[in-house]
C-alpha cells in the first residue's frame, strides 16, 4: 500500500462521533436484568476480563508483528463489543478488522493507540455505570 492510499483511509473515519455505550443496549441490558443486579455485574465484569486479555494480545501483536494472532484478537474483540453494545470498540475494531483483511497490517497497527484509548474510556464507563455500588 502507498503512502497516500494509507493517509486517505485513517482521514476517512471518525470515530468520535459514535458513543461508547449504545444507550438502548444499555437499557436493553438493564430491563433484562432487573431482578437479577447481579447478572448485570457479571456480564460486564465477563466482559472486562476477557477483553483485557485481548487487548493484552492484540498489543503484543503489533509489537511482534503477528498478523495471524493481530486478525483474530481484532476479530473477537469486535464480536465482544458488539454483544455488550459498545458502539465506538466495535466500530474501530470492525474497521481495523478490514484494513487487516485487505492485507493493511501497516496501516492497521497505526490504530493502535486509539484502541487502547477508546478501551480504557469504554472500561471507566462500564466501571462508572455498572459495576460501582
Amino acid at each position: 500500500m502507498h503512502r497516500e492510499d494509507s493517509e486517505n483511509i485513517k482521514r476517512g473515519f471518525d470515530f468520535t462521533n459514535t458513543p461508547i455505550l449504545n444507550q438502548n443496549n444499555v437499557e436493553k441490558f438493564k430491563s433484562l436484568t432487573q431482578d437479577e443486579p447481579e447478572l448485570l455485574f457479571e456480564i460486564f465484569n465477563s466482559f472486562i476480563e476477557d477483553s483485557s486479555i485481548l487487548v493484552k494480545e492484540i498489543e503484543l501483536s503489533v509489537k511482534t508483528s503477528q498478523t495471524e494472532k493481530f486478525s483474530k484478537g481484532i476479530h473477537t474483540l469486535k464480536g465482544l463489543s458488539a454483544s455488550i453494545g459498545a458502539s465506538r470498540l466495535f466500530q474501530i475494531t470492525d474497521y481495523l478488522d478490514d484494513i487487516n483483511k485487505n492485507d493493511n497490517f501497516e496501516v492497521a497497527k497505526e490504530y493502535l493507540p486509539l484502541l487502547i484509548e477508546c478501551y480504557n474510556e469504554l472500561i471507566s464507563d462500564i466501571k462508572k455505570t455498572f459495576l460501582s455500588k
